[in-house]
């Protein structure tokens, strides 16, 4: 078999290990060296190869990010599987106004709670991360979902094009400001953000909670999906993209401040942002496993998903492949990262 030419790759605009190996274009010179092109998913001009961030189905992709699309992908029949799992811990907020009496979740009793609704999404990604984060927080708070009122905030698609201008919209934001709602679910740089222009104020942090799989939504875990196809026919690729990310993760636990940018890049918030979103130790966080944890994580978040009906059920145990991961493990030695002064552009 002739290998592929081009390999391509996506990751979601949080803070990913693929993103960072990509900003410091680590995994395209790797590939380079075997006279593999690697191409990103989401700069690309066809909006079918976009959506494919979304719905796997652009040939030899990798993808890592949040986790509802490609379980929703999966439950749809299409033919990818898990060979690595990030857990980036992120802080987890249900924002009130500033002048809000509501000082804890228990006090959600009654409330009109924002839940975002993008029609014509292939999977409304916004809708399932939120309404888990309410469902988790009214659980922790001892509240039942019919004691309270989801109110459906209605956007336009999203798009995940790099080319992005402007800043991220946040559909629950402007309903808080206006006080069409009580409360909402925001996380990581984007929960930092909007405290930090609006001036909200959370009352429950769900990162906090002691069990992580009470942490538990679309941004963790967060899976390394790759094409069924490649990985069964070129597993040595698969192993090398993922040596570069063990590799990546390694020299970011000696190098804080970097990834602090690097992910400040990949977000499109600022550093300090970036620092209270997802903690002093995202540095330490970027390691690619397959342990016990974290597929627990996925799985439990798959059921929810099938449960409240934003996928179709699956065989979750046919999905985990550790094939790659562990052929990575002797490749890890042999790559290579080069100098990470100067990355090129995000839309690259």
């Amino acid at each position: 078999m002739t290998q592929p030419e081009t390999i391509w790759y996506t990751r979601c605009p949080v803070p990913t290990t693929s993103g960072i190996a990509q900003h410091f274009r680590w995994l395209h010179q790797e590939y380079e060296r075997t006279g593999i092109a690697l191409e990103s998913i989401r700069a690309s001009e066809d909006k079918t190869v976009r959506l494919s961030h979304f719905d796997h189905t652009h040939p030899n992709m990798f993808r890592e990010g949040g986790n509802i699309p490609p379980i929703w992908a999966r439950g749809n029949g299409r033919d990818t599987v898990v060979v690595g799992i990030t857990w980036v811990d992120e802080e987890q907020l249900i924002l009130v106004r500033a002048d809000s009496a509501i000082e804890r979740v228990e006090q959600l009793r009654g409330t009109r709670l924002g839940l975002p609704l993008r029609a014509g999404e292939i999977v409304d990604v916004g809708r399932g991360e939120n309404l888990r984060g309410l469902l988790s927080a009214l659980e922790i708070g001892g509240v039942s979902r019919d004691e309270v009122t989801f109110i459906d905030l209605v956007g336009g698609e999203a798009d995940l094009r790099e080319q992005r201008s402007g800043e991220r919209v946040h559909l629950g934001a402007e309903a808080l400001l206006s006080g069409e709602v009580d409360a909402i679910y925001a996380k990581g740089a984007f929960s930092a953000t909007l405290i930090e222009k609006h001036g909200f104020r959370p009352i429950l942090d769900m990162n906090e909670q002691a069990d992580p799989l009470k942490r538990v939504n679309a941004g963790t875990p967060r899976p390394i999906t790759v094409d069924g196809k490649l990985a069964r026919e070129y597993p040595q690729l698969v192993a090398r993209y993922l040596a570069v990310l063990q590799k990546t993760a390694q020299w970011a636990k000696t190098h804080p401040e970097d990834v602090v940018r690097a992910i400040a890049a990949e977000t499109g918030a600022t550093e300090a942002a970036v620092r209270r979103g997802f903690g002093p130790h995202l540095h330490e966080r970027f390691e690619v496993a397959l342990s016990p944890l974290y597929i627990q994580g996925l799985r439990q978040q798959a059921e929810f998903l099938v449960r409240e009906g934003f996928a179709e059920d699956f065989d979750f145990d046919s999905w985990i492949d550790p094939a790659p991961l562990a052929l990575a493990g002797d490749l890890v030695d042999e790559v290579t990262l080069g100098a990470a002064e100067a990355p090129r552009s995000v839309a690259a």
